[in-house]
C-alpha cells in the first residue's frame, strides 16, 4: 500500500508538476504578450500616415503645424506661422519677407526689387529700381522715395509730420479722411483697390489675389489690369502709364495711358496726377478743393447728393450707364475685357 500511495502521490506529483509547467508556459505566453501590447501601442502610435507625426494622440504635418512646428510641442509665437518646420512672421500682401522684418521691395533702399539689394549712396528705391530720382509721383525725402498725400510724416512736403490722432490725407493732417478714402490704423486708403485693406480695415486678400471693387478675386475689375498685386488704372496710373511697369518721368503725368507734361481727355493737372475735376472728391472744381466727410463732387461742386444724371456710389458720383465699376448699379463691375454701355 505503501507503494502505491508513494506510486500515487508520485503520479499526483507529476501531473501537478506539469500542471504548474502549463501554467507557467502560459504565464509566460502572457508575459510575451505584454511587450507585444506594448510593440502594438507603438504600431499604434505609428498609424498617421506618411508625412504626419504623432504628436500627443493627433496626427500633425510639422511642417506647418505652427502648435508643433518642426517637432511635437515647439509652438510658434503669435504672429508666426510655421512654414517648412520653422517659424516665421507672415508678411501682409505688398509686403516682402527680408529676414525677420516684412519690407516694401518696392521703396525699400535696403531691398530694392528683391532681397539684399540695397541702393549706393545718394541712390533711392523707386518703383523697386535703385534711382537717382523718385518715379511713380513720389517725392524724396530723407533718402525715401514717399507719397505725401498720404504719408503722415511728410504730409504735403517733406517734413510735415501730422500730429498725434491725425491721418495725412490728399496732403493734408486732419481726424478725417478726405477723397472717398478710409482711415485704417494711421493711414487713409482706398478700401476699393487696397489688397491688406479690401472692402474694409484689415480684410487682407490671400496669396496670389488682388483687391478690385472692393472684392478679393483673381482677376481685376472696372476696367482696371493687375499689375503685380495691385489693380491699377494704367490710363491715368504714373507707375504703370498704358500698361504694368511703365514709369513717366520726373513731372510728367499719365493720362489717357501716356506719359506727358499735359493732361487730356477733360482731365485737369493737380500735382502729379491727371483727375477729374467734375467729379474727384479731393480736387473739386479746382486742385486741392476737398470736399468735407460725406460730402461727394458733383458738377465740380462738393454737396451730399449728387447731380447731372449720376448716381451716388460710395463717395464718388458716377454715370451707371457708362462706368466699368458700377455699371447698371453701385458695385456692379463689368469683367475682364469688357465696358459699360447703356448699363450694362
Amino acid at each position: 500500500m505503501r507503494l502505491v500511495l508513494v506510486g500515487l502521490g508520485s503520479g499526483l506529483l507529476v501531473a501537478a508538476c506539469l500542471a504548474a509547467a502549463c501554467g507557467g508556459s502560459e504565464a509566460g505566453t502572457a508575459g510575451g504578450t505584454t511587450p507585444g501590447a506594448g510593440g502594438a501601442g507603438g504600431a499604434a502610435s505609428g498609424i498617421c500616415p506618411a508625412g504626419l507625426t504623432d504628436c500627443g494622440g493627433k496626427c500633425v504635418q510639422t511642417k506647418v503645424d505652427p502648435a508643433n512646428c518642426g517637432a511635437c510641442g515647439a509652438a510658434c509665437s503669435e504672429g508666426e506661422t510655421c512654414d517648412k518646420g520653422s517659424c516665421s512672421f507672415a508678411c501682409p500682401p505688398g509686403l516682402s519677407k527680408c529676414g525677420n522684418k516684412c519690407v516694401d521691395t518696392a521703396f525699400d533702399p535696403a531691398n530694392c526689387g528683391e532681397c539684399d539689394n540695397a541702393c549706393g549712396a545718394g541712390v533711392v528705391c523707386s518703383q523697386g529700381q535703385c534711382s537717382l530720382k523718385c518715379l511713380g509721383g513720389t517725392t524724396k525725402c530723407e533718402g525715401l522715395c514717399v507719397d505725401t498725400g498720404v504719408d503722415p510724416n511728410n504730409c504735403g512736403n517733406c517734413g510735415v509730420k501730422c500730429a498725434e490722432g491725425e491721418v495725412c490725407s490728399s496732403g493734408i493732417c486732419g481726424l478725417d479722411c478726405l477723397g472717398g478714402s478710409t482711415k485704417c490704423g494711421e493711414l487713409c486708403v482706398d478700401t476699393s483697390l487696397n489688397p491688406v485693406h479690401c472692402g474694409g480695415c484689415n480684410n487682407a486678400c490671400g496669396a496670389g489675389e488682388v483687391c478690385s471693387a472692393g472684392a478679393c478675386g483673381l482677376v481685376c475689375l472696372g476696367g482696371t489690369s493687375k499689375c503685380g498685386s495691385l489693380c491699377v488704372n494704367t490710363s491715368l496710373d504714373a507707375a504703370n502709364c498704358g500698361g504694368c511697369g511703365v514709369v513717366c518721368g520726373k513731372d510728367q503725368v499719365c493720362s489717357a495711358g501716356q506719359c506727358g507734361l499735359v493732361c487730356v481727355g477733360g482731365t485737369s493737372k493737380c500735382g502729379n496726377g491727371c483727375v477729374d475735376t467734375e467729379t474727384d472728391p479731393a480736387n473739386c472744381g479746382a486742385c486741392g478743393v476737398v470736399c468735407s466727410k460725406d460730402e461727394v463732387c458733383s458738377a465740380e461742386k462738393c454737396g451730399l447728393t449728387c447731380g447731372g444724371g449720376t448716381a451716388k456710389c460710395g463717395m464718388s458720383c458716377v454715370d451707371l450707364k457708362t462706368n466699368p465699376a458700377h455699371c447698371g448699379l453701385c458695385d456692379k463691375a463689368c469683367g475682364p475685357g469688357e465696358i459699360c454701355a447703356a448699363g450694362a
